[in-house]
This record gives C-alpha cells, structure tokens and sequence, in this order.
C-alpha cells in the first residue's frame, strides 16, 4: 500500500523503519497510539500510515472518547489534536495526565496558537506538531517520545 508521506504537502519522508536501523528497533508490535481528531480524513490516513508502521492504532473524535480509549488500554503515545467538539485537546491532555503520566501526548493543531500550545506543553504534553505536518518528523518524535515513555514505565 502507498501511503503519502506528508500531510498538506511538507517534505517527502519516509517510514521509521525505511530511514534507519535504530528506528526500526522502537516500532514493535505491542506499542499502541491514540490518534484523536475531528477530521476524519485526516484520521483514517494516519491509522492507515501507523498500521503500515506496525503499530496498534486506536482513533477517537473527541476528548471524552479519547478519555474512555485510554482508560479501555493505554496507549503508549497520544495524536491529541486541539480544537474539538465535546471535550478540548487541552482538557482531554490534563486528564490523561491525571490517567497516567507516562503517556506521551504530542498536540496537533491546524492553528498555531501560542499561548494553547504553551498551556499544553505545561500540562504535560510532550510537544505538538502544527497542521500541514511532515510525516518524517512525526515519525522522530514518536520515536523520541516512545524512548520516554519506556523510562517512566
């Protein structure tokens, strides 16, 4: 299957696995992300990269649905986007943290708003990856956070 490499036109880039052998060894079955978004094409093309990727993928499309995945199975790593109905990716990041902090959140946002990404990122989240986003440094930061993630666990 061929999957695009970038979402909204960034750099072409490439599965973990295919760039280097040392992320090759952090992707193993058994490591779960959470990807939470609105946007349904948006979640439909990650689930269809990370399960190429040999991840576990769970999706939800909202905070509250997002809150009820991680407590179903924790995930390793959360795709938290901000602005959605129900519940906020900002509410949703502080009861995950109250869940489990060893849960990497990475924040994505179509909208670059400081002071929500600077509340995120004090609120435990990892870091944040802004809308259209490179899909090679989505892969890097997962690989960053999932070193992390195995640390605190």
């Amino acid at each position: 299957m061929n999957v695009p490499p970038t979402v909204g036109g960034g750099i072409r880039g490439r599965r973990p696995s295919e760039q280097h052998p040392r992320f090759a060894a952090v992707v193993k079955p058994g490591t779960r992300i959470l990807i939470v978004d609105d946007e349904l094409d948006l979640l439909d093309m990650l689930t269809t990269y990370f399960l190429g990727s040999n991840y576990e993928v769970d999706t939800a499309t909202n905070g509250t649905d997002a809150l009820a995945a991680v407590a179903r199975q924790r995930p390793n790593v959360v795709l938290l986007d901000i602005h959605m109905p129900r519940m906020n990716g900002v509410e949703a990041l502080k009861q995950i943290m109250k869940i489990d902090q060893s849960i990497a959140v990475i924040m994505v946002t179509g909208n670059l708003d400081l002071p929500v990404t600077v509340e995120a990122i004090r609120n435990g989240a990892f870091g944040y990856v802004p809308k259209p986003f490179d899909l090679r440094y989505l892969d890097h930061l997962i690989a960053a956070c999932l070193g992390r993630s195995q640390r605190l666990r």
